[in-house]
């Protein structure tokens, strides 16, 4: 059965890959087998989000996610060789795990005797954690984030991994004794990766990597909402995954562009780039705050829904933890944003910024804050999901 949300996400995925195509016409993204490999994600996760649950859901957005390796392979430089080795390595181990969990799960109409049900959840544990990057499985994601064009990242954080997490999401609801179960465990999980991805990207200095340890922040807090469970915290998580997927393209798009026209990597030591590159300082401020859960960007939408289900699940204490997480991020992005983009830069002539580009970015932004501003056309798909 095909979830009330999944129709939402391919709209979602459709409109990336447009994005990311008119992006990698301006600034190529890799060679022609690049382009090659952008069709056949698509083509994959298109019926992959339609197909509902079932084997050949999961085959095709396993077979999405090898086709996401490809993609950092193409770079064909070493150090992305060496990122999409260790990618792959982690993907096939995911790809076992979660392979024998569903083997369990589709056979069982319910939680199965012990010790079936825990070994169930650790397999689902490690298979997904291996695949969003959670803490303490998310040691391919800065290497690839570091070392792959800035749109193949964003096609694996905004699309692969989102597709993933609507996995999750779906069985919350198919199987929800594999959360019920073991909160504690989750709920752990979801933590580590709020406080471990946030203070990891503190510690950066190459924007990238930064955006990569953000993106392990944000995945715990969707991670919270789906064991918060149907309701609040599952509303919070979809439209928090949505709001992720638009903000890291902003995110990204922007660091890719002001690289690609400056021919160097944006570091903290890179100042004043927003003078030379507006529509690059506009793209990652707009993101940044739908990220952190700002209004009036979409992804206030979603945080403020993760808030309340925070306090549904473990009260006011839950909730200032995630308040004291999200002064983290808000102080790494902060310094990005006065360091990187703020203030007087190398004064220095650069190739205009390119209008499909610049026109693509601005859609995205509008859109971000427009959703935020009227998110019921989004929300409604799925304001309370409840269990079978």
């Amino acid at each position: 059965m095909t979830a009330n949300w999944d129709p939402v996400f391919l709209s979602l995925f459709l409109v990336l890959f447009v994005a990311v195509a008119a992006f990698a016409t301006a600034f190529p993204q890799g060679d022609r087998r690049w382009w090659f490999l952008l069709a056949l994600l698509a083509v994959l996760v298109t019926p992959g989000m339609l197909l509902g649950d079932g084997w050949p859901r999961q085959i095709l957005l396993d077979l999405a996610a090898f086709v996401a390796v490809a993609l950092v392979w193409n770079r064909s430089t070493p150090e992305a060789a060496r990122a999409g080795r260790t990618y792959l390595g982690l993907l096939c181990l995911s790809v076992v795990c979660l392979t024998g969990a569903m083997l369990v799960i589709h056979e069982a109409a319910s939680a199965p005797a012990s010790p079936w049900n825990r070994v169930t959840v650790a397999l689902l544990v490690v298979g997904f954690g291996l695949k969003l990057a959670l803490v303490p499985f998310y040691f391919w994601l800065p290497g690839v984030a570091a070392a792959a064009a800035p749109m193949t990242t964003v096609l694996i954080v905004s699309v692969v991994d989102v597709a993933a997490f609507s996995e999750l999401a779906h069985l919350r609801v198919t199987a929800p004794w594999v959360f019920e179960d073991c909160r504690p465990l989750w709920l752990a999980i979801a933590l580590a990766s709020m406080f471990g991805g946030a203070l990891l990207a503190l510690a950066q200095r190459d924007l990238k990597r930064m955006l990569a340890f953000s993106t392990i922040d944000d995945m715990g807090y969707l991670l919270l909402g789906v064991a918060a469970g149907p309701g609040i915290g599952l509303s919070g998580a979809l439209a928090g995954a949505i709001g992720h997927s638009l903000s890291k393209l902003l995110l990204f798009g922007a660091v890719g562009m002001a690289e690609a026209r400056l021919g160097q990597t944006l570091t903290l030591e890179s100042r004043g780039q927003a003078a030379r590159c507006p529509m690059s300082g506009a793209a990652f401020i707009v993101g940044a705050l739908g990220v952190i859960g700002v209004p009036p960007t979409f992804g206030f939408v979603g945080r403020w829904r993760l808030y309340l289900a925070g306090a549904e699940f473990g009260g006011a204490t839950l909730v200032l933890t995630m308040v004291l997480a999200t002064g983290v991020a808000l102080l790494y992005y902060a310094r990005a944003i006065h360091r990187v983009w703020l203030g007087a830069g190398v004064e220095a002539a650069l190739p205009r910024e390119p209008r499909l580009v610049t026109i693509t970015l601005s859609i995205v932004m509008i859109a971000v804050l427009t959703m935020g501003v009227f998110p019921g056309a989004i929300i409604w798909q799925f304001p309370w999901v409840a269990p079978r």
